[in-house]
């Protein structure tokens, strides 16, 4: 292994699956305003992980990073990472980085080759690897093992030699992030609706009672407010049932 490797972790265990494309425009918003850039860069390589990302994705990850190397005055480093970002997609610029850094992306050169050995099979820049050392592009690249829930950014060196350990598969699971259904909020809302328009239906029918001229009709309000009572404690119960669902289930 060359004395001169980086190595750079991407993803950590059980990383939570948060969409790559939010996190990655939230970096460029904050280099785009000059904060913190840290939490979107972590959030967006823990998402490699979890899934394939695209072309595109990877070249904006790297044309990120990229940029704010280049801010910070680390020539070297970001012509590496533009370089990569313009082979996987030269037209991938976003102008909302500035000319000047646009400038370097265009101008940006990749160095002589290196060689990236894994302990198993797994995938790099959304490719499967299962021979190696791979002659690889120095400059950073994604290896992902996905069926470990795992994921590293290295950056490999030009004529350098990069050995990587691999988690066993499941040693990772990362956990998606998904909505809640509102299945069980929409059917109790709607079951409360129902129980609130019934009680009013049995409400009102005092006032029919009492209006009532024969037996006939009072038997007939009493029996139609008897059952719209129990239509509402129903309802209402059923409501209930709902909210309480949807706020305990998964």
């Amino acid at each position: 292994m060359g004395l001169g490797m980086i190595l750079y972790f991407a993803a950590a265990a059980h990383a939570e699956c948060a969409p790559l494309a939010e996190a990655l425009e939230a970096a460029t918003r904050a280099l785009v305003d000059g904060t913190e850039t840290s939490p979107a860069f972590a959030a967006a390589e823990a998402s490699l992980a979890c899934g394939p990302a695209s072309r595109e994705e990877l070249a904006r990850l790297w044309l990120l990073h990229g940029a704010a190397l280049h801010l910070t005055g680390d020539l070297t480093s970001a012509e590496a990472y533009f370089a990569a970002a313009f082979t996987l997609s030269p037209a991938g610029y976003d102008d909302r980085l500035g000319p000047t850094v646009r400038a370097a992306f265009e101008a940006a050169k990749h160095g002589d080759p290196g060689r990236l050995t894994a302990s198993r099979p797994v995938s790099v820049d959304g490719k499967k690897l299962k021979r190696f050392p791979a002659t690889l592009e120095s400059g950073p690249h994604a290896v992902v093992a996905s069926d470990a829930g795992w994921a590293r950014v290295v950056v490999i060196l030009p004529n350098d030699d990069l050995v990587v350990e691999v988690p066993p598969p499941g040693a990772n699971a990362p956990t998606a992030i998904k909505g809640k259904s509102p299945a069980w909020l929409i059917a109790g809302g709607v079951a409360l609706a129902g129980a609130v328009g019934c009680g009013a239906g049995a409400y009102t029918q005092t006032s029919v009672m009492s209006e009532a001229e024969t037996t006939s009709d009072l038997d007939a309000g009493w029996a139609t407010q008897q059952a719209l009572g129990y239509s509402a404690i129903g309802l209402g119960a059923l409501g209930a049932s709902g909210l309480v669902l949807h706020f305990v289930l998964p």
